[in-house]
């Protein structure tokens, strides 16, 4: 999918969610600063950005959207921590998670947790084929 195509599909796709579901976006590599344009001009603020790899940063308040770069390269640790740290209180936020590699196929061989993965994608979008599930 080109750029032209995900600009014009992400802000009437993420204006028709419901506020407050879990989106995980899968993009071609290099395709984050278009997902994160998008998402910083229709999120509720406050839009929060944690570029990973690095360090989780997760924000102490769970309001707004949290818009996570390349979750697929959380480390387990780090994986613990996120699942824990939305299942207490995070009604309040929307976390938008963008990867390049399929998440269930990392699900599959035990690289990823699956709890976190179902609980990221209560919504998922696919810009490489232009597909979406909830």
């Amino acid at each position: 999918m080109t750029s032209e195509a995900i600009n014009q599909l992400l802000p009437v796709w993420l204006a028709a969610q419901r506020p407050r579901h879990h989106v995980l976006v899968r993009c071609r590599r290099g395709g984050f600063s278009s997902v994160a344009a998008e998402v910083m001009s229709l999120g509720t603020p406050p839009v929060r950005l944690c570029p990973l790899p690095g360090p989780l940063d997760l924000p102490p308040d769970k309001e707004g959207t949290l818009l996570l770069n390349d979750v697929a390269a959380l480390d387990l640790g780090d994986q613990i921590a996120l699942y824990d740290w939305l299942g207490t209180g995070a009604a309040g936020l929307r976390v938008i998670s963008v990867t390049a590699e399929p998440l269930a196929a990392l699900v599959a061989r035990g690289a990823f947790l699956g709890g976190l993965f179902h609980r990221l994608g209560a919504v998922q979008l696919d810009l490489t084929t232009g597909e979406f599930s909830s």
